[in-house]
C-alpha cells in the first residue's frame, strides 16, 4: 500500500517536476533556434564579405571603362582642337567651341568619377581582411556552439526522463477525487495548472486569498484560486 501524502504537499511536489520538465522543454527547444541564429550569423558575415569582392570586382571594372572613356574623350578633345585651329568658317569654330566645351565637361565629369572608384576600390579593399577575419571568427563559434548543444541536449533529455520519471512515481498519489480536476489542469496549461501561495497572495494571478483559504493550504488541503482556478500550496523543499 502506497505512503498516503496530504493533497497541498503531493501537489507541491507535483509542481516542482511539471516546472523542472517545462524548463527542460523549452531548453530542447530553445536550442534549434540558437543554432540557427548562429548559422544566420555566418550566412551574413559571409554575405558581407561576397558582397565587398562583388563591390570590389564591379569598381574595377568601371574604372578600366571609365579610364578607357578618358582616353577616349582626350584625344576627341585633342582633335577638336586642331580642327578648331585649321577651321577658318566662324561656324564651325563656334561649332567646335560648343563641342569642346561638352567634351570638358564630360573629361571632368569621369575623372572625377574615377577618383571616387579609387577611393571606393581602397576603403573596399581595407574592408576584406576584417570581413573575412569575422567570417572565420563566426564559424569558431559555430562549431564551439554546435560541441556544446550536443552536450547540453544530452543533459536536457538526461534531466528530463528524470523528471519524467518522479512526475509518475508521485500521480499517482493525487486523491481520486481530485485526479480528474488536476488531469484536465495539466492538460490545459501543464505548469501553470499549479501556483504557491505567498503571503496569502496567489503567485499566478496575485489576487489575495480568504483566511480560511489560507488555512486550509497551510494544513496542505485541496484549495484552488477563486480568481485564476489554479491548484494552490505551501511553498515547501520537500
Amino acid at each position: 500500500m502506497s505512503e498516503e501524502i496530504a493533497p497541498g504537499i503531493v501537489f507541491r511536489r507535483i509542481h516542482r517536476e511539471l516546472m523542472a520538465i517545462h524548463q527542460c522543454n523549452e531548453g530542447l527547444e530553445r536550442l534549434p533556434r540558437q543554432l540557427k541564429a548562429q548559422q544566420n550569423r555566418l550566412a551574413s558575415a559571409e554575405k558581407a564579405k561576397n558582397d565587398a569582392s562583388d563591390l570590389l570586382k564591379k569598381a574595377k571594372v568601371e574604372q578600366h571603362q571609365s579610364e578607357v572613356s578618358l582616353k577616349q574623350l582626350n584625344a576627341l578633345n585633342e582633335k577638336y582642337l586642331r580642327q578648331q585651329d585649321e577651321a577658318s568658317d566662324p561656324k564651325v569654330f563656334t561649332a567646335l567651341a560648343h563641342e569642346l566645351a561638352s567634351t570638358k565637361i564630360k573629361i571632368d565629369e569621369t575623372e572625377n568619377r574615377i577618383l571616387e572608384l579609387m577611393t571606393l576600390i581602397d576603403e573596399t579593399n581595407a574592408k576584406i581582411p576584417e570581413l573575412e577575419k569575422a567570417i572565420g571568427k563566426t564559424k569558431a563559434e559555430l562549431a564551439t556552439f554546435e560541441t556544446e548543444a550536443a552536450s547540453k541536449k544530452a543533459d536536457l533529455e538526461g534531466l528530463l526522463a528524470e523528471h519524467k520519471g518522479k512526475l509518475a512515481a508521485i500521480e499517482p498519489k493525487v486523491p481520486a477525487e481530485h485526479s480528474q480536476g488536476y488531469l484536465r489542469g495539466k492538460k490545459a496549461t501543464f505548469q501553470d495548472s499549479l501556483a504557491s501561495v505567498v503571503e496569502k497572495t496567489c503567485t499566478a494571478c496575485q489576487n489575495n486569498i480568504t483566511t480560511q483559504m489560507q488555512n486550509e493550504i497551510e494544513n496542505h488541503r485541496f484549495v484552488t484560486c477563486k480568481s485564476c482556478g489554479r491548484i494552490l500550496y505551501i511553498p515547501g523543499n520537500d
